[in-house]
């Protein structure tokens, strides 16, 4: 499966975090399907904009992490890879041509 390198999150999600439970759910209208995301997931899922790589995605979670405790780069990076390809299966963020245009 190919990832967009500037992931961009659809445009018509609507998402709600849930206090205490540490998720967001998010709803896509025009067919009523929900997502729930944990946290990580829903800041990656908010990180993409169409103007920021993966790398940069990666680069800023890890930066948000106390200081010492962030995994290895490469480690971030692939579990955010792992997350976007779960987005495109779930159809949260556009693949190749489709845009928020």
């Amino acid at each position: 499966m190919s990832l967009p390198e500037y992931p961009e999150k659809v445009s018509n999600l609507i998402g709600e975090e849930l206090e205490g439970l540490n998720e967001v759910i998010y709803v896509r209208p025009e067919d009523g399907a929900s997502f729930s995301l944990n946290m990580t997931a829903s800041s990656v899922l908010e990180l993409c904009d169409g103007k920021r790589s993966r790398d940069e995605i990666a680069c800023l979670l890890a930066d948000a992490l106390p200081a010492g405790t962030a995994p290895a780069q490469a480690n971030i990076s692939t579990d955010v890879d792992s997350i976007l390809a779960n987005f495109v299966e779930y159809g949260l963020i556009y693949v190749g041509s489709e845009t928020a245009d």
